[in-house]
């Protein structure tokens, strides 16, 4: 009998296992999406480190609530099979910030959001197929 065969085929079962082990592990250790307050860390591919209780959203019951770089951010959502995520009738207020075009940029990517992940902390906005932003759970 020929060892070789057996020897990869129960190394390919533990390898298999513990892919498996951890991936169970991060999806048990995920935040929820909902009543959570996510806060931008990552934006277009370039990490950010925005002032405290800035640029964050949380979402709840439909209704989406955040803080820009100072203005505070509303409106709604809605959840679809395969981890959808529509932003609807998303507002602001308008008072001038000193970091206006991140603000700007942060409303347009929730506005073209269509999906979102979830690993560990960390929530992705996709936009048709490619990560957006990332946030990460406070």
């Amino acid at each position: 009998m020929n060892i070789k065969p057996v020897v990869a085929a129960l190394a390919g079962a533990v390898l298999l296992s513990g892919c498996c082990t951890v991936c169970r592990q991060r999806t048990k250790n995920a935040k929820p999406l909902e009543n959570t307050e996510w806060h931008l860390v990552q934006i277009e591919g370039r990490d950010v480190a925005p002032d405290a209780d800035t640029f964050n959203i949380t979402l709840k019951e439909g209704n989406m609530t955040g803080i820009g770089a100072c203005n505070r951010l509303m409106g709604s959502y809605t959840l679809s099979q395969k981890k959808g995520l529509i932003f609807g009738n998303t507002a602001s207020t308008r008072m001038m910030c000193r970091n206006m075009k991140e603000e700007s940029r942060f409303c347009a990517i929730l506005d073209q959001t269509t999906h979102y992940d979830i690993d560990g902390d960390a929530l992705m906005l996709i936009c048709n197929g490619t990560i957006k932003a990332v946030l990460k759970a406070k």
